[in-house]
């Protein structure tokens, strides 16, 4: 079994198709799935005979999946949580956490066109975006949220006349 879990969920998911990759997979989301349908996935070979990888998102959705979980951590399992699950996976052995890199907590803190391109060379300006629109989401500061929401709208109708970088850079300098 191996868990990938973490708030970088860039970087967990592509460990996770690089794990999978080359492997005949069953896939289930951990809400829909019922312990049944779990120990049926574990036990049954593929029609090939071989054995299938176990993908379950989500996975400590339900108790029951968690119990089993943790008495069947031998099994050919991947389980993908896409934020961090730490407390939740501390019986387990093969565990691997995502954390987002040092420099966006910093551009987040103190915004400005260094910090933002500190963030922006260990991470994806997507990544960068959604973490400066949860922070100011959480801090409630809606001056900063009405902005970002501005941009978003604008990135997603095609009314943006640049890339989310230089939007980024001129909200930044706008500071």
């Amino acid at each position: 079994m191996l868990i990938l879990h973490g708030d970088d969920q860039v970087a967990s998911r592509q460990a996770l198709l690089t794990v999978k990759e080359g492997k005949s997979t069953l896939e289930f989301m951990g809400s829909n799935l019922t312990l049944d349908q779990l120990v049926n996935a574990v036990e049954t070979n593929s029609l090939f005979g071989q054995a299938n990888t176990v993908v379950i998102e989500r996975a400590f959705a339900k108790k029951e999946i968690s119990e089993y979980l943790t008495k069947n951590q031998d099994k050919d399992i991947i389980i993908w949580e896409p934020k961090d699950v730490s407390v939740k996976v501390k019986d387990f052995k093969n565990v691997q956490k995502f954390d987002l890199p040092k420099h966006i907590f910093k551009f987040l803190d103190s915004p400005s066109l260094s910090t933002l391109h500190l963030a922006l060379s260990t991470a994806p300006v997507e990544v960068v975006f959604a973490s400066l629109a949860t922070r100011a989401h959480k801090r409630a500061n809606t001056k900063w949220l009405q902005q970002l929401l501005i941009i978003d709208y604008k990135l997603k109708t095609g009314a943006l006349p640049y890339n989310l970088t230089t939007a980024l850079e001129l909200w930044c300098a706008k500071l």
